[in-house]
C-alpha cells in the first residue's frame, strides 16, 4: 500500500513544476506540493547498503530456513517525465528500475543441519511504468487536486502485473508557513489489504527555523537548513518495496511476489549542488516489519513464504535532477 501512496505523491508532484502561467489555483496547488518530495524529482539516483543481519523463515506455516544477510544492497534509477502541460490537467509517464541483491552465509534449514547450498549471492531486477493523469479544481470552494494512474511492473524479462488507483486532495491551508492537504485514495489492485486509504499532508514552517514535514501513512521528519545550500532532517518513515521472481523451492513453476514494509529512522543530509541537482546522505536503522511471498496476483494476506530479519543499520548515497527546477540558493 504504502508503494502506492509514494506513487501517487510523485504523480501530484512531477508536473507543477513546468507550468510557468498556471492560474491562482493552480498555484496554490504548486506551494503545498513544491519542494515536498525531493525523492520524487525529474530524475533520481540511489544506492542503499545494509550493515549484515540475521534472518529466519517459514515456508507453509513451517520451519524453513535461517541464517545471515552479510552483504545486502539496493540500486534504484527513477524517472517523473512530463508529457503533456496544461493550466488545468496534466499527464506524466513515470519509469523506475531497481536492481536488489543479498548475499547469505550459516544458513541452516527447519531442522538445524546447514544447508550449503542457499549460501549464495541473490539478484533481482524490478522495473515499473506508470502513466499518470492530475487535475486542477475547486469543491466545495477549496483548491482540489484528483489523480488516476495505470501502472504495469515486472522483471527485466517479462510484464508480470496490471494495476492502479484514483485519488484526490483538498488543499486545507496554503501560506508562507503552512500548508496542509487531506484526501483519499483507492486502490485499483486485488492483492492490497486496504482497498481506500485516506492521505494528509502538513508542512509547517515554525520560527525557530526548523520545518514539520509529515505525510501520514507514510513519513514524519523535523528539518532545518543549515549552511548556504544544505538541509538536515531528522525523522522516521516507511518504505514499501518488492521485485518478481521464481523458485522450485517456494513456488514451483509459477511467479512469486515478494513485499516488504520496512521502518527507517535516521537523519538525512541533502545538499543543493545548482542547476538542479541534489545530492542526499541518509543513515540511521532498519526494521523490518512484513517480508512476504505470495503467489503473483494474490493478496499478501495469503502468502507462501514469511521472514523475519533482525534490525540493522544502513547508509543511503543519492542525487536527483530536476531541470525544470527554480529553486534559489539560498
Amino acid at each position: 500500500m504504502k508503494k502506492k501512496l509514494f506513487l501517487f505523491s510523485s504523480a501530484l508532484l512531477c508536473l507543477n513544476v513546468t507550468a510557468q502561467e498556471a492560474d491562482s489555483l493552480k498555484q496554490k496547488a504548486q506551494t503545498v506540493i513544491a519542494d515536498k518530495f525531493p525523492f520524487a524529482r525529474v530524475f533520481d539516483v540511489k544506492y542503499v547498503q545494509y550493515i549484515p543481519q540475521d534472518f529466519d523463515s517459514e515456508l507453509l506455516d513451517k520451519d524453513f530456513i535461517s541464517g545471515r544477510i552479510k552483504n545486502r544492497g539496493k540500486f534504484n534509477f527513477f524517472a517523473n517525465i512530463p508529457v503533456v502541460i496544461k493550466k488545468k490537467w496534466n499527464i506524466t509517464a513515470t519509469a523506475n528500475y531497481k536492481y536488489e541483491f543479498m548475499e547469505t552465509e550459516q544458513v541452516k534449514d527447519g531442522a538445524g543441519m546447514v544447508a550449503p547450498f542457499y549460501d549464495k549471492k541473490y539478484d533481482f531486477h524490478y522495473l515499473s511504468g506508470v502513466v499518470s493523469f492530475t487535475g486542477f479544481t475547486t469543491l466545495f470552494k477549496k483548491p482540489f487536486i484528483y489523480n488516476a494512474s495505470l501502472i504495469v511492473d515486472g522483471t527485466e524479462r517479462d510484464a508480470q502485473r496490471v494495476k492502479g488507483f484514483v485519488g484526490g486532495s483538498f488543499v486545507i491551508k496554503a501560506n508562507q508557513k503552512t500548508k496542509m492537504t487531506l484526501g483519499m485514495i483507492a486502490l485499483i489492485d486485488k492483492t492490497s489489504p486496504v482497498p481506500v486509504a485516506p492521505v494528509f499532508t502538513l508542512d509547517h514552517k515554525f520560527n525557530s527555523g526548523w520545518m514539520l514535514d509529515i505525510i501520514l501513512p507514510q513519513r514524519l521528519f523535523i528539518k532545518h537548513d543549515i549552511y548556504k545550500n544544505g538541509r538536515l532532517s531528522f525523522g522516521t518513515e516507511l518504505v514499501s518495496d518488492g521485485f518478481y521472481f521464481q523458485s522450485s523451492q517456494i513456488n514451483p513453476g509459477n511467479v512469486s511476489d515478494y513485499r516488504q514494509l520496512e521502518l527507517r529512522s535516521g537523519v538525512t543530509y541533502e545538499h543543493w549542488l545548482g542547476d538542479g541537482f541534489v545530492g542526499k546522505f541518509k543513515t540511521g536503522l532498519s526494521n523490518v516489519f512484513i517480508s512476504k511471498v505470495s503467489s503473483r496476483g494474490e493478496s499478501t494476506n495469503d502468502y507462501l513464504l514469511s521472514t523475519k530479519q533482525d534490525g540493522t543499520g544502513y547508509f543511503s548515497l543519492g542525487f536527483s535532477y530536476d531541470p525544470f527546477s527554480n529553486r534559489k540558493k539560498k
